[in-house]
């Protein structure tokens, strides 16, 4: 069978960052920055670097739209996903399957964390901006509100690294 060029063109297009560049936003105590959200990645990935203080990381939550990959670069971040405990050190990976029941956080004492996540499909990146331009003062209702928009639940508090 032959493909014309036609039947392998797709609506990705080429993307090239240094380090310095990306859309930056502040989300819950981190700062993550996209590398490639739905809309350029024709609707099929979002891929984001997070940079996590020491002893912060979201709440507990579930995720009913998309699986969530974790691959840490530097700094010791525990997971917890649907009741296991996982330290996780440069090099570790973690995969937090749609509907399962997660968490992580930079271990208190560790150096900053940063680690790349990779969500499939797209559209974190919804409630990541609404967070972001709201400003470092949001509410927790209103928080709480832009994640249950993607259908992304919290059910508890952050956990704890020490």
């Amino acid at each position: 069978m032959t493909l014309s060029a036609s039947a392998t063109t797709t609506a990705v297009q080429p993307r090239f960052l240094a380090p310095t560049e990306g859309e930056f936003l502040s989300v819950v105590g981190e700062t993550n920055r996209i590398l490639a959200d739905g809309a350029s990645s024709a609707g099929r990935v979002l891929i984001f670097e997070v940079n996590s203080p020491s002893g912060n990381g979201p709440p507990l939550h579930r995720h009913s739209h998309d699986d969530e990959y974790f691959y840490i670069i530097s700094g010791r971040y525990k997971f917890v996903c649907d009741g296991r405990e996982f330290i996780a050190d440069p090099g570790a990976f973690v995969c937090a399957p749609k509907g399962s029941v997660h968490a992580f956080a930079c271990c208190a004492g560790s150096p900053p964390g940063r680690m790349l996540v990779i969500c499939t499909p797209p559209g974190l990146e919804g409630p990541f901006r609404a967070c972001h331009n709201a400003g470092p003062n949001m509410p927790m209702d209103a928080i709480v509100g832009a994640f249950r928009k993607f259908d992304l639940e919290f059910l508890g508090p952050p956990i704890k690294t020490v």
